[in-house]
This record gives C-alpha cells, sequence and structure tokens, in this order.
C-alpha cells in the first residue's frame, strides 16, 4: 500500500507496479502528477484508474473532489468515491467515513477551515500519525455516530491504528455503539501497540487516573514514556507526577523497557 500525505491524504515513496498494467500505470501517474503540483492530470489519470476499478485512485480522486485539486469541489462527488474504495475494503476510505461521520459537516462555511485538513502531528508517513481534525464546514454532510462506529471499526480491524483510537473513543462515550470501557481498552490498547503516540498517551493516562482502567502507576509511565517518544508532549506534566510515584529503580526499569519495546516496533516497521 502506497503511503501518503497532503492535508488527508498520506504520500510516500514506494509505488509498485506490474509491468504491463495500464490501470496500476495509471495510478502511479497520477501520484506523479500530484507531486508535481499538476492536479488536474492528477485528476485525468485517477479518473481512469478509478473507473476501471481501483480502489486506491478512487479514494485519492475523493480527497481531489474533497479538496477542489485539479477539478471543482464536490463533497457530494467526494463520498462516493470514499464509499466505493471503503467497500472494496480500502483502509483510509474507511477510516476518512469514519471521520467524515464522527465529526458531521454542515454548519456555516468558513472556507479557511474548510481547507485546514488534518495535519501529520509527528511526521509519521505511514497514516497512522494524523491528528487535529478541523471541521470541513458547509457542505451539508450530517453527523451519524452508527455511521461513524461503522467505518472506523471497518478500518481498525485492518490494523488502522488512527481508526482503533477514534474506535475507542466512541466506545468510552457511547456514541454509535453501546458504551463499553472494555473495548474502549482493547481498542486504545491495540491502537498504542501500532506505535500511535496519541493512543500511547491516552493509554497511560488512564492507568494514571483509573479512568477505565485500573490505576497502575507503572503501566502510566511504561505507556506516557513511549507516547513522549513518539512526539506526544501533552502528556510530560502527567509523566513526571506518575514518576514521582515510583522509586527511581522502578522508573530506570521501565524506561528501559520503553526503549527497548520502541526498538522492537522500530525493527519490525523497517521490515
Amino acid at each position: 500500500m502506497r503511503n501518503r500525505v497532503f492535508g488527508c491524504l498520506v504520500l510516500g515513496t514506494g509505488v509498485l507496479l506490474l509491468a504491463g498494467s495500464p490501470l496500476l500505470a495509471d495510478t502511479a501517474a497520477g501520484m506523479a502528477a500530484f507531486r508535481a503540483g499538476d492536479y488536474q492530470r492528477a485528476f485525468t489519470q485517477w479518473s481512469e484508474a478509478a473507473n476501471r476499478g481501483d480502489a486506491e485512485a478512487q479514494y485519492d480522486l475523493g480527497v481531489l473532489y474533497a479538496k477542489g485539486l485539479g477539478v471543482s469541489r464536490d463533497m457530494s462527488e467526494a463520498m462516493r468515491w470514499y464509499r466505493t474504495a471503503a467497500e472494496k475494503g480500502n483502509m483510509q476510505a474507511q477510516f476518512r467515513l469514519g471521520q467524515v461521520y464522527a465529526k458531521g459537516w454542515g454548519v456555516p462555511r468558513d472556507e479557511a477551515d474548510a481547507m485546514r485538513w488534518m495535519e501529520p502531528s509527528d511526521g509519521s508517513t505511514d497514516y497512522q500519525g494524523m491528528s487535529g481534525w478541523v471541521q470541513l464546514a458547509g457542505y451539508g454532510v450530517p453527523q451519524d455516530y452508527l455511521a461513524a462506529a461503522y467505518w472506523y471499526k471497518q478500518a481498525a480491524e485492518q490494523g488502522n491504528a488512527q481508526a482503533q483510537l477514534e474506535l475507542a473513543y466512541l466506545y468510552f462515550r457511547g456514541k454509535g455503539v453501546a458504551r463499553d470501557e472494555a473495548a474502549a481498552a482493547k481498542w486504545c490498547r491495540a491502537s498504542a501497540s501500532h506505535g500511535y503516540g496519541p493512543a500511547q498517551m491516552r493509554l497511560g493516562q488512564a492507568y494514571a487516573t483509573g479512568n477505565g482502567l485500573p490505576r497502575d502507576p507503572g503501566q502510566a509511565y511504561f505507556w506516557l514514556t513511549l507516547a513522549a517518544k513518539n512526539g506526544e508532549t501533552h502528556g510530560e506534566k502527567l509523566r513526571a507526577e506518575v514518576k514521582a510515584q515510583l522509586t527511581p529503580a522502578e522508573t530506570a526499569r521501565l524506561e528501559q523497557s520503553a526503549d527497548g519495546w520502541q526498538q522492537r516496533r522500530t525493527a519490525i516497521a523497517k521490515k
């Protein structure tokens, strides 16, 4: 799968082509055009691939319609292509639909806010590091937590770490699903185990406060330390408070464990 970041799209460098495959050639040509800033050509190439049934291109085309790049902005078309790709199992499109329905679009339009999509918080290029939603306003897509939970779950079950955390929030709050703290903890832990900093911070907070999980300063310090290693600085004050509850030997052991965990995770990611 290609990794990509452009607002709501994550761009990377590894596009695998099969010789003689016009569908993949169109998809790759669209990516090259997008990187060059030639959005109209990207639209043309991705349209051809999308109409042939390529789910990646269908998702990409949805983003172009949503952002108004190379084509007039049209959220109805964006949603149609997102859904088409999502129904084929495209994890990015599933996550995007979950976000659309969870946040709800339809308040008075603000063009400046509309262009301020999610930005990567940690420099990640694997679609896991997206945070900081700003509502894309004025397009009449209603908030629907049932639909949000459905699409988040589709992406979460495929291993999308941010979808896992968003699903955890829905379970914890009882929005779109029955309130279930055990399910919330399960999905938060799954997200954190993928190396997603915001989930690691949330898991550490839960262990520190006993909010949704049994209070455990050791586990809290471990996960807050991992979150800090992944650029989540908002938990540093809490991490210091938890550290004060532990002995120097305990903190040294937990920091060593966090270092080892991070090294193993990095090694796995490079394979």
